[in-house]
């Protein structure tokens, strides 16, 4: 399927700020079954824009605004091509439990708890109700996992938040999609397979389809016949067209859309908006990557915005 994603984030401030030290994970990954044709960044106020690779593979794009400003935005539009194969991961030659003698190395990050994936005699618990038999096809103990998920927590906005570990999400029963994911690695992790976090998003095949119209997130496993192999937990499938991976990482800790830190007495905002739209053919004159600026304001003298701005600053972490 070929696709044009626009994914724009609106950061808000109650007052004046004078520092915004930022770096962004929007950029979506080339893989043998995802090809990036277009990638376009513009942000306001204008800044200089760079780039790099992190320790996982993933695009980053740093940036800092100086001077006074009250607003950020975030333009990420991206062409991206996707051509999956359609598998029955229980057709796969894998069993559990995985002999990780020739991998553990490798994976060791994805294997191991920590950040919001946390370990607890719960998770436990939880993951020996699967009841996992040796030789039972991997495919199918990950169908237990998604199945385990959807009957026993309710998918639900608001009950959780970015920071929640996965203790806060077994203590309520609910959660999203991120919360999902992060519940589903921690049951592989407990039965020892590598399991790693997938932000991207997510076109819908039908009305019920969850976490369209913002960024996703889902989780991947480790067939060793195979390769990675995704699984979405809030919708119930293994991963097909409809999903634009953009990041990986050990939990949403390593993978957030955008991160920093602003310095100012203000009171933040965050509005994110995703659109995906199914492209007929390519678009003529698709450039590979353009980085540009939006003609947001700022202010050198913060009196000319707001005389009651203090002088004091204090560092706050942005929102995710």
């Amino acid at each position: 399927m070929l696709f044009k994603i626009t994914h724009q984030t609106d950061l808000a401030y109650s007052d004046l700020i004078s520092e915004s030290v930022m770096e962004l994970r929007m950029a979506p990954r080339q893989e043998q079954d995802q090809h990036r044709l277009s990638f376009s960044l513009a942000i306001g106020p204008p800044t200089a824009i760079t780039s790099y690779f992190d320790w996982l593979g993933n695009i980053v794009h740093p940036f800092t605004i100086t001077g006074f400003h009250n607003q950020i935005r975030i333009i990420a539009t991206s062409v991206v091509e996707t051509d999956r194969m359609r598998l029955d991961p229980a057709s796969l030659v894998d069993r559990w439990p995985l002999d990780g003698a020739d991998y553990d190395y490798a994976v060791y990050d994805f294997l191991q708890f920590g950040g919001p994936v946390a370990d607890s005699p719960q998770l436990r618990d939880l993951a020996a109700s699967i009841n996992p038999t040796p030789g039972m096809p991997l495919g199918d103990l990950a169908r237990r996992m998604i199945d385990l998920i959807d009957r026993d927590f309710t998918y639900q906005k608001g009950v959780t938040t970015a920071a929640s570990p996965i203790t806060e999400v077994l203590e309520k029963r609910a959660g999203v999609c991120q919360d999902f994911t992060h519940l589903m690695i921690g049951l592989a992790r407990a039965l020892r397979v590598p399991a790693r976090y997938v932000s991207g998003f997510i076109h819908p095949e039908a009305s019920a389809t969850r976490g369209f119209g913002q960024t996703h997130a889902w989780c991947e496993l480790l067939f060793p016949s195979e390769g990675w192999i995704g699984f979405d937990p809030a919708n119930r499938c293994v991963i097909n067209d409809h999903f634009v991976k953009v990041a990986t990482g050990r939990h949403f800790h390593d993978v957030p859309p955008n991160k920093g830190i602003y310095r100012g007495n203000a009171e933040e905002k965050i509005d994110v908006n995703v659109q995906t739209d199914v492209l007929e053919q390519i678009p003529p004159e698709l450039a590979a990557e353009r980085l540009h600026s939006l003609a947001l304001p700022v202010y050198p003298d913060p009196s000319s915005f707001h005389r009651s701005y203090g002088t004091q600053q204090q560092e706050h972490q942005q929102q995710q």
